[in-house]
């Protein structure tokens, strides 16, 4: 719809971080000793702002509309070489996003010690895991019904004559982020309700002023209970957490840790949908189902181990590093792959073995007057992916509803030289990769088991560090730990792994020469 890259559409996610880096130190450092479920409030409307914001581009944009031509050989379509208007709207989702990290700021910082404060320390890891978990289970809903808006057409009121396969079609992409924002307004009203404290607080922070503290910050800080309530204190605050060794490399531990996670979380259902060859919308139900049992559940299984056992201070850290070990083993689902989808003049050869003019030209389409900047993709009987229908020699064309396009000089119904004329439908060839079959279900178990063991060192690296650093500095602790690893890791992973998914592009699309979305990997 807005022709975006896998870089840009990488920046927009890291834009969430850009804007909580932002707001992050100020948010934590001045809200720890305000009024906690104000500041979580406003970010939580904030939050639905974003979404509201978001979805903007559907209704301010340029009305979308495609055409059905027959775009066969001798009646090739040519592209009208305009600019695509819709693609400043892309300041939309940028700006989205930064506002949605303002908002997020206090949720997962100021929230997270607001819980740890109200409750007894046994349980706090149970109450921040279901917290935690909310934030796993959101983004497993978002992905189903997220891949489920995307097989309705992008104005669900018109009736149109394509298939979701069909190249033109857009999804109703803006309803899921519509929903989100008109939800978390409202959302955002019971918790500016909440009082600064719950009722039988004191008696859950007695006795925890001192926990972790003498060890790890020394007597003479503990001592001074106005320490960090002046903005003065600032800069000693952030050198005090600084020498925190044990704060210091569990946050940059989690900071590397959030490459790879936040990286998933933008292309993890393209990657399914690219090495595995399924659709769009099962591609994200299948990595919204991993994402949602074996994250949420990782997450809850820690915090509650946590809580069950009691565990201390001192195998609480062994746990940080005990689970990446298993996952490093259990990456080993990556190494799966498949062969590459087959591209007509990208990955393999036409029939006639005998190109002329450029990789998409052939003998059997050198008189068809095809352009390169219509990208239309057929599938060929022989299950091979051809450019356009034009590209594949097709001369007749059957009804929209059943696109199937036929006279194909290009394709063969057989293996090897063509001999027998065949028909295609529209679309990439939905049989390319492994398929949903044995490799998948590997895969998928692989992948369960990785998401497990990856959330369930969070609560662990979440609790060793609240339990290492000074109580009234918590709120601040948290603020700079995310900041690290907003920095570190969320910011720059989406846009490595958008770059390597770039990188790997075999073919890319063209909109009057211009490089438009990548075509096959």
């Amino acid at each position: 719809r807005f022709d975006l890259s896998s870089t840009e559409s990488g920046l927009i996610a890291s834009c969430y971080d850009i804007g909580a880096c932002v707001a992050i130190l100020s948010v934590t450092y001045i809200g720890a000793h305000g009024h906690k479920p104000l500041w979580v409030g406003w970010g939580v409307f904030l939050i639905g702002v974003s979404g509201i914001l978001f979805s903007l581009p559907h209704f301010t944009a340029p009305m979308y509309t495609y055409t059905l031509t027959n775009n066969t050989c001798g009646a090739s379509e040519i592209a009208e070489c305009s600019v695509n208007s819709a693609r400043s709207h892309r300041w939309f989702f940028y700006l989205a996003f930064i506002i949605a990290g303002f908002g997020g700021a206090p949720l997962y910082s100021l929230g997270i010690t607001y819980m740890d404060e109200n409750v007894g320390q046994r349980f706090s890891s149970w109450y921040i895991g279901i917290l935690v978990t909310g934030s796993i289970i959101g983004p497993g809903i978002g992905f189903l019904v997220g891949g489920a808006f995307l097989g309705v057409y992008t104005y669900p009121e018109e009736q149109v004559a394509i298939l979701d396969s069909n190249e033109a079609w857009v999804g109703a992409w803006w309803m899921g982020a519509l929903i989100v924002g008109c939800i978390g307004v409202l959302s955002s009203l019971p918790i500016l309700m909440l009082p600064r404290t719950l009722p039988g607080t004191h008696h859950h922070r007695q006795n925890r002023g001192q926990d972790m503290y003498d060890d790890a910050l020394g007597r003479k800080v503990a001592g001074d209970k106005d320490f960090g309530k002046r903005y003065r204190d600032f800069p000693k605050c952030v050198l005090v957490l600084l020498r925190n060794p044990v704060f210091v490399l569990v946050s940059i531990a989690g900071a590397v840790d959030s490459i790879l996670i936040s990286g998933l979380a933008t292309f993890g259902a393209k990657y399914i949908e690219t090495i595995f060859g399924l659709s769009a919308t099962d591609a994200g139900i299948a990595f919204g189902a991993l994402a949602l049992v074996g994250a949420a559940g990782g997450q809850l299984l820690g915090g509650g181990l946590i809580t069950k056992f009691n565990i201390r201070m001192t195998w609480i850290l062994r746990m940080t590093y005990m689970a990446p070990v298993v996952t490093w083993f259990l990456s080993a689902g990556f190494i799966i792959s498949c062969s590459d989808i087959l591209f007509a003049g990208v990955s393999t050869q036409y029939h006639d073995a005998s190109p002329s003019g450029g990789s998409f030209v052939s003998t059997c389409n050198l008189n068809c007057g095809c352009d390169l900047n219509v990208y239309k993709p057929v599938c060929g009987a022989d299950g091979i992916t051809y450019y356009s229908a034009c590209f594949a020699g097709c001369s007749a064309v059957g009804t929209a509803v059943s696109s199937v396009i036929q006279n194909c000089t290009c394709v063969s119904a057989t293996t090897g030289v063509a001999t027998n004329i065949s028909s295609a439908t529209t679309g990439v060839c939905s049989g390319s990769g492994c398929g949903a079959g044995g490799m998948f279900a590997l895969f998928c178990i692989l992948m369960f088991l990785f998401m497990v063991f990856t959330f369930l060192n969070e609560a662990s690296a979440l609790q060793a560090s609240l339990r290492c650093v000074a109580f009234n500095q918590r709120s601040f602790a948290i603020g700079v730990q995310w900041l690290i690893i907003r920095l570190i890791g969320t910011i720059p992973g989406p846009l490595i792994i958008g770059a390597v998914f770039d990188r790997n592009c075999a073919q890319w699309s063209l909109n009057c020469g211009e490089k438009g979305s990548c075509s096959t990997y």
